[in-house]
């Protein structure tokens, strides 16, 4: 039933629309959805309202008016043509399609359930979940939650008993019934009719009000508040009210459960309601929640800016489900390659930042010394990768170093007998490469190098780049570069970190958490292997390297002797870093 949006064309000329929030509407999952969505429209202010005409088991028409007609006209969309910034999802349920449909657009899941949530660019919990699917921001306080409010004279005692716009499990009459059963006065019971269903027999005396714009108000006036899980329950407990959730199937039971509320399990009885209400400490214990502010919500979706890139570097268009969840970024594995690819959504990072400070106190930070302390080693291990391009091409031949930084790799190449040639985005390090080593270098990035017209020369024996390639958000457009500069018969050659490595396998979170927010794809064998060929090259040959037999867990547990771990970390492959050599195909 949802309307498709038309994807983002790059060159269609179309107006990039800001936000669209499009809320639950489907019979039986509640209101609350659409509530949030109306509140927000109040603090985005170029937000739109999606709301499809009703359908088969989709709410339309007159049951949204209540909520609807507080949005001006102009503000409401019917479909969701066209291309969009951010679209916001606030879901109990999302299939893979409906957010997949969105295109190029940022998407931000409010609380969403069902296949589509893995999907999601952004997940914004609220509320705790019945299951550990990750989120990027998992914040109770973002709720939007009244202040804690004293009882007035005449509320002790009273229950207000609120369960939704529709109550599909019909419990309100069922739950009043157990209150006046339990020993409450039918007179100090409220009950908020559900507007879509008609309320059946009431014990006499009980008062039965209209729903309301908020219901603030309504819980201000009463001690005792009865609901299902969900906004309303931590509304109470913010106020300062006891709360007891009612639970009726396993589902809500474990959502109850994890949020600590005092609950009833299953249909509500009088036996059940009668032990609560007499332990109202437990209950009030049980209630104290976190308590949130006006505009938290608004402020995290507007400050998520658009990625680099929306999907995969490699096959554009290419969507995967999420691997890992940050507060600033998101990780996804390719569904056509296997790339695992991160998408960032808090500032950019200008070229600037590979200036001089990187190679020298961020550099310290991170080894102990600077990148020139480092040159010589850095130096003998590019002669070891140098023997390995030897053997693998015809001998001795050109080279171009991307990323060369201050050319200890362009030294090995030089020391093997090779015409060497270096770029890199850093004016300092190619300064001293040039004046150093005496080797033809350019300060230019991969996308803008034009080496046939800097130096004659169109193609080369080897094309290296060492902890560059994890680099580049559109990796598809600097592959296809890297191959036509790489003749036939020639060696593209690599280092990268390595996603199956010791601590990518172990400690996954810890791993993503600790990756570089520039390094926008994570690789590993296979997925090297895949790309590549894509671009006319075969594997001819990987090298594990980083290989750290302390992060094994029975090293760690001094079980067994580190020389094991690294003998098992070299025969399985489990370095946290390697390098792939793959050879252009000769009839490429």
């Amino acid at each position: 039933g949802m309307a498709m949006v038309r994807a983002n064309s790059g060159g269609s000329g179309a107006t990039l629309m800001n936000t669209l929030l499009a809320p639950e509407l489907t019979r039986g999952r509640g209101t609350g959805h659409l509530r949030r969505c109306v509140r927000l429209m109040g603090e985005l202010p170029e937000a739109v309202l999606l709301v499809p005409a009703g359908g088969e088991g989709r709410r339309g028409g007159a049951e949204l008016n209540p909520f609807v007609d507080q949005v001006p006209a102009g503000r409401i969309v019917r479909e969701a043509a066209g291309e969009w910034k951010t679209v916001v999802l606030d879901r109990f349920y999302a299939t893979r399609e409906e957010v997949l449909a969105f295109g190029n657009s940022l998407t931000v899941g409010l609380d969403p359930g069902g296949p589509g949530r893995d999907y999601c660019s952004y997940v914004v919990d609220t509320l705790p979940r019945a299951d550990n699917s990750p989120a990027n921001c998992s914040d109770a306080s973002l709720l939007h939650l009244p202040e804690d409010k004293p009882l007035p004279e005449g509320a002790t005692g009273r229950f207000l008993v609120t369960l939704g716009g529709e109550d599909p499990a019909l419990l309100t009459e069922e739950t009043v019934r157990a209150l006046v059963g339990a020993g409450v006065d039918p007179f100090a019971v409220t009950v908020v009719r559900p507007f879509l269903r008609a309320l059946g027999t009431l014990p006499p005396g009980v008062t039965v009000t209209e729903p309301l714009p908020s219901i603030w108000p309504l819980m201000e006036q009463h001690e005792w508040v009865v609901c299902g899980f969900g906004l309303t329950a931590y509304e109470a407990s913010a106020m300062g009210r006891l709360v007891v959730v009612l639970s009726p199937t396993p589902y809500h039971r474990k959502l109850a459960g994890r949020s600590g509320f005092a609950n009833v399990r299953g249909r509500p009885g009088s036996g059940k309601m009668k032990s609560l209400i007499r332990d109202p400490k437990r209950v009030r214990q049980a209630s104290r929640r976190p308590v949130g502010g006006e505009g938290g919500l608004a402020q995290v979706i507007s400050g998520l800016q658009p990625p680099a890139r929306i999907g995969c570097p490699v096959h554009a268009g290419a969507r995967g489900r999420a691997v890992w969840r940050g507060r600033d970024r998101s990780y996804f594995r390719c569904p056509r390659c296997g790339m695992v690819y991160m998408e960032r959504y808090a500032g950019g990072m200008a070229a600037e930042q590979y200036g001089s400070s990187y190679f020298f106190e961020e550099y310290r930070q991170q080894y102990g010394r600077t990148y020139l302390e480092d040159f010589e080693a850095i130096r003998e291990t590019g002669r070891r990768r140098m023997t390995i391009i030897s053997g693998l091409g015809k001998g001795v031949g050109s080279v171009l170093d991307v990323g060369c930084a201050y050319g200890p790799f362009l030294a090995a190449a030089k020391d093997a007998g090779f015409t060497a040639y270096g770029a890199d985005v850093s004016s300092e390090a190619v300064e001293y490469v040039s004046r150093t080593l005496g080797v033809p270098v350019v300060a230019r990035p991969v996308q803008e190098l034009d080496p046939a017209a800097e130096w004659g020369v169109p193609q080369f024996d080897a094309v290296t780049l060492w902890y560059v390639i994890e680099h580049f958000p559109d990796l598809d457009r600097v592959l296809a570069i890297l191959a036509r500069w790489v003749r036939p018969g020639g060696v593209l050659a690599l280092s990268t970190p390595h996603l199956r490595g010791v601590s990518g396998r172990r400690r996954p979170d810890r791993f993503f958490a600790a990756s570089p927010r520039d390094h926008f794809t994570i690789w590993d064998r296979r997925s090297a292997a895949r790309v590549l060929a894509e671009y006319g090259f075969h594997v001819a040959r990987t090298v594990m390297t980083g290989h750290h037999p302390e992060r094994y867990p029975w090293v760690e547990r001094g079980i067994l002797p580190a020389a094991l771990a690294r003998g098992h970390s070299h025969l399985f492959g489990r370095g946290d870093t390697f390098e792939v050599y793959a050879k252009r195909d000769e009839h490429a």
